[in-house]
């Protein structure tokens, strides 16, 4: 573990220079090839798609595992919960612990820990142990990302990056967009185990792709280390716990659940809030406030948190509804949904290209929502019986192309002008919100599905008696979902109307 000096590093590079080598790619690793600096920034990019691919296939998926096992809606909330919440951990103690360890040895272990995470899930034969195995999945998977993205702001000067987001990116996004239609295949054939047998399958191999490939020398700023605060880690779970366990039952909230509800609901916001208090005051803390209170990163953060709310939904609703509704196998589910996320994949490489007249302009995140609702509306129309794959194949298209007007766009001017000692916790606390909101939006997402399928289906009874159940399920499955996408269709354009009128990201 090495702490390198600006100068340092300068210095290294004008020796090169001088000898007449090549000129670095990267000043920090003049002894980076071409091909080292692509595939580190290519690995950097698998390993961040870990936490992603763990969030999408549970949630495309859930709905097959949750019958596996046996068990109702309601009490499967807790394998998204366990999930979150170690996640939620992981990044809290990420700055740390990798400060003292370093990224490279931080991100095997995590690893590691993924690896014995997903095996776990695919051996467990009730909710219980598949929570806990979730829990230990997400302790390894949930700092990934965060890692990922800290240690490549680390090596690389902002003329630079761009060599790294290149391999970073196109293996991101590629891991994103084989995993559902791989996922569907293995699960319609195989069974639910394969969900997570094919996570682990993921990530055993980076394991000496980043034993290889990661610097083992790595320049970050140089800071005094102090006492670790391990009761603030655990009371910061406890709240995040708590806060979570109160949101994701909103949905079945009854008159006499409320008192409990917002029980759970305080108690956790006051723990987190203490715990922020108390993290400020240490003299060296798992995650600084004091570094996260710029205007810019907070509106920012904003825009993350309302993406993957939305992204939440989306990631839960149209395979449960595609299955239900509409009668498909999971595999060709899975291969919509791939498709979807190829588009993805190829507008980054056009964003990219393109970056110098697209980078940082606010009207390309608000176009983004725009197109977000006009897919959630489109997806709305071709919710009823029958519908066949053409009907629901452009909405797919078009929401897998938006993630880079809205989501990228939020990166660049986010962090635009960061002092790179601050970038680790603002990056920290950004996958925490992360990780809690995408778990709020896919928790709530499931009941609201549930809970309106419900109430449709009872509707339909007293309408139509005559009518078939299995007929009766999809056409209220249909109905359910088609209120939802409207609603969250909705929820888009105000988002883009703020989008354009608010003067923070620009």
């Amino acid at each position: 573990m090495s702490n390198s000096s600006p100068s340092s590093v300068s210095e290294q590079t004008t020796r090169v220079e001088a000898s007449g080598a090549r000129v670095a790619l990267l000043s920090a690793h003049p002894e980076f090839g071409a091909f080292r600096v692509y595939a580190f920034g290519a690995v950097l990019g698998l390993v961040a798609g870990l936490d992603f691919v763990a969030t999408i296939l549970i949630a495309m998926a859930g709905v097959q595992v949750q019958g596996g096992l046996g068990v109702a809606p309601r009490d499967f909330l807790w394998a998204l919960t366990s999930y979150a919440v170690a996640a939620v951990v992981a990044n809290l103690v990420l700055v740390q612990l990798a400060g003292r360890i370093s990224y490279r040895r931080f991100t095997l272990v995590s690893l590691a820990l993924f690896v014995l995470g997903s095996v776990a899930c695919a051996m467990a034969d009730t909710l219980l142990q598949l929570s806990l195995a979730r829990a230990v999945q997400g302790l390894g998977g949930g700092g990934l990302f965060a890692a990922s993205r800290i240690l490549a702001q680390y090596s690389s000067q902002p003329q630079e990056r761009l060599s790294l987001f290149w391999g970073f990116g196109l293996a991101n996004f590629a891991l994103v967009a084989l995993s559902p239609w791989l996922a569907g295949w293995l699960i319609s054939h195989h069974g639910w185990n394969m969900l997570f047998l094919l996570q682990a399958g993921f990530a055993l191999p980076m394991l000496p792709l980043v034993l290889w490939l990661y610097p083992r020398v790595e320049h970050r700023p140089a800071r005094s280390i102090g006492r670790l605060d391990w009761p603030g880690v655990l009371a910061f779970a406890a709240g995040a716990l708590l806060l979570l366990h109160a949101l994701e039952h909103l949905r079945f909230m009854t008159l006499s659940d409320l008192p409990a509800l917002l029980l759970y609901a305080v108690a956790g916001s006051i723990l987190i809030a203490v715990m922020m208090r108390r993290f400020r005051r240490h003299p060296d803390p798992w995650l600084d406030p004091g570094r996260l209170l710029s205007r810019r990163y907070l509106v920012g953060l904003g825009f993350y948190a309302l993406f993957y709310l939305i992204s939440g939904y989306w990631n839960f609703l149209i395979p449960a509804f595609l299955v239900q509704g509409l009668g498909f196998d999971l595999a060709k589910v899975g291969g919509l949904l791939s498709l979807g996320a190829a588009v993805t994949l190829f507008a980054v490489v056009v964003f990219h290209l393109l970056l110098p007249r697209l980078m940082r302009k606010r009207r390309y995140i608000a176009l983004g929502y725009v197109g977000l609702a006009a897919a959630f509306v489109l997806m709305s129309l071709a919710a009823r019986p029958g519908a066949g794959a053409a009907a629901v194949l452009p909405a797919i298209l078009l929401q897998g192309a938006m993630p880079v007007l809205v989501l990228l766009q939020v990166a660049m001017m986010t962090f635009v002008d960061m002092p790179t000692e601050d970038f680790a916790h603002a990056y920290a606390f950004k996958n925490i919100v992360r990780e809690i909101v995408n778990a709020l939006g896919t928790g709530v997402a499931v009941l609201q599905f549930h809970q309106g399928t419900q109430l449709a289906q009872s509707a339909l009874k007293q309408s139509a008696p005559e009518v078939g159940a299995p007929l009766l399920h999809q056409v209220a499955v249909t109905q359910a979902t088609g209120e939802i996408l409207l609603g969250m269709a909705a929820v888009c354009v105000v988002v883009a109307i703020v989008a354009l009128v608010q003067r923070t990201l620009r």
